[in-house]
């Protein structure tokens, strides 16, 4: 039994067993999707890193991948999602990642219009910690509208560039 279930692509893991008083139970863990390809072929990027086909009954709010899309570049962006998926401020902004090369992400966020380009998923701590503090002076001086890209790819630095 727990093999049938196993095999629907939306299934992680499953149990199925008799409890003492002879009733039936099944535990069944879903596959959790961190983001969305959007490419010549169009899937999720579960929790564990793998490939999981879309659902007809359901979309899930993850950010949405676009860009040059490899194996070695999925691998990077699976790192990135779990690092957003841990910081809530990250987690509620970032809605979309363009892979522009296998290490170089260029990040969309819901709120500003500008591009943040990430670089590499090295040092992904201090980036964003340096960008969390260029974000929340930013916005006290009400200057966020006046760029069109901010950038984390270099050493204890934030780089805008203006519009």
């Amino acid at each position: 039994m727990e093999k049938v279930l196993e095999a629907n692509e939306m299934v992680k893991s499953a149990q199925v067993y008799l409890t003492v008083n002879g009733g039936l139970t099944s535990k069944i863990v879903q596959r959790k999707p961190l983001g969305r390809i959007e490419g010549n072929s169009n899937f999720y990027l579960d929790d564990d890193g793998k490939r999981m086909p879309l659902s007809s009954n359901h979309s899930a709010r993850v950010p949405i991948i676009t860009g040059k899309i490899t194996d070695e570049s999925l691998q990077n962006c699976y790192a990135f999602l779990n690092f957003i998926n841990a910081d809530d401020f990250l987690k509620k902004n970032i809605i979309g990642i363009n892979v522009v090369d296998t290490n170089d992400l260029q990040l969309k966020l819901r709120l500003e219009d500008y591009v943040v380009n990430l670089g590499s998923v090295n040092n992904l701590e201090a980036k964003f910690n340096n960008y969390k503090a260029f974000y929340s002076k930013a916005i006290k001086d009400k200057a966020l509208g006046g760029y069109k890209a901010v950038s984390l790819e270099y050493n204890n630095q934030v780089v805008c560039t203006k519009i």
